[in-house]
């Protein structure tokens, strides 16, 4: 079976979770025998393979041009292959040619629900709302990545159970990490409390820090994101201080993980979408969760965290944390552990898309 994965900007991972996933993914079909392209940025052009997958380089890069990026992958990767499975619901507007290409099947994985994000204008939000109409209308099957994923797509479009393939996402354990890189941040281990987020309204990063200052506990809360010149990320550096520091954007993979290992807790705002790839690297790392108060997240934390609404409620969360015992501190970390070896590991998540991809061809 000849499969191709686009809409990530290529392997190996550089960036965000959809590079995650395709490598993840990519690499263990290979494994098990199935012959495997991810289509990939232009800026990424190196090597024609990688562990066994082919790559397909683009003639532009998924940032200046999104649209042209999913349109040309979707034109190329339709002629030779079996099932094109699509990171991101825009990429379906071009699955139109299905009608010249009856052999191929082709799968929507849509994230989440984008158009709740208040950062885009309404314009933005109503495109990304018809991107994922046309990902549920036009694809043969569509990903949800969690439970609750699965239940809003029944719940508002006409859609038959059988087109929707419930398959989570993916996360490794973070045992090993190298807490000397603490050293640079001027950070100690069970020294701080952390936020690792896109500095947006819907991730109540605000609301967060608000109910860091009401706990008025003396380790410094961290902030990694990328410091972007909006309205929003500027009034979030109003709380700048010793006790609230923002790093930017922390991309090199061991200082990240062992950011997240070395933290007290690790408070998780993120309202909209379904498996979130960070909240799963904390669970990796065994950090104790604060987060949001959703079905979401109580899906990912199988309802076994601490959860907030408001700055109130994260206070009081964070002060729990504070009076823990080391017992309870180490249950928390077991319990994170687990959850991730015994559901969210990509050896699961890679056989049920091994699974399904043989039962839609």
């Amino acid at each position: 079976m000849k499969v191709a994965i686009i809409g990530s900007r290529g392997i190996p991972a550089k960036y965000g979770g959809y590079e995650t996933f395709a490598q993840e993914l990519s690499v263990r079909l290979v494994k098990m025998g199935m012959q495997v392209e991810v289509y990939c940025d232009k800026v990424e052009n190196g090597s024609d393979t990688y562990n066994g997958v082919t790559l397909k380089y683009l003639a532009c890069t998924k940032t200046s041009n999104p649209l042209k990026y999913y349109r040309d992958s979707v034109r190329k990767a339709e002629k030779s292959n079996d099932v094109v499975l699509i990171c991101g619901a825009a990429g379906a507007l071009f699955i139109y040619s299905k009608v010249f290409h009856q052999k191929v099947a082709y799968l929507t994985n849509m994230d989440g629900i984008e158009y709740l994000r208040t950062k885009w204008t309404l314009p933005k939000r109503l495109f990304v709302r018809f991107c994922i109409w046309t990902s549920v209308y036009l694809s043969d099957y569509v990903i949800a990545d969690s439970k609750s994923i699965r239940e809003f797509l029944l719940k508002n479009y006409i859609i038959k159970d059988k087109r929707i393939i419930q398959i989570e996402y993916g996360a490794d354990i973070n045992d090993k990490p190298d807490l000397s890189l603490l050293d640079e941040y001027n950070l100690k281990p069970d020294g701080y409390y952390l936020v690792v987020s896109r500095l947006e309204p819907e991730n109540n990063v605000e609301s967060i820090i608000r109910g860091y200052f009401k706990s008025n506990i003396q380790q410094p809360l961290i902030v990694v994101g990328n410091l972007l010149e909006t309205k929003y990320v500027n009034g979030l550096l109003q709380y700048k201080s010793d006790k609230v520091r923002f790093l930017g954007g922390v991309y090199d993979k061991r200082k990240l993980e062992s950011l997240r290992f070395g933290c007290k807790a690790y408070l998780h705002g993120h309202s909209v979408g379904g498996t979130n790839p960070s909240l799963l690297e904390a669970l990796g790392s065994g950090n104790i969760i604060i987060a949001h108060d959703n079905v979401f997240n109580r899906e990912v934390t199988d309802n076994k965290m601490k959860y907030f609404i408001t700055p109130e409620e994260c206070s009081d969360a964070i002060i729990e944390v504070e009076n823990l015992s080391d017992n309870d501190i180490s249950g928390y970390k077991k319990l994170a552990i687990k959850r991730i070896k015994d559901f969210y590991n990509w050896e699961r998540i890679a056989q049920d898309y091994y699974n399904a991809l043989i039962k839609i061809c």
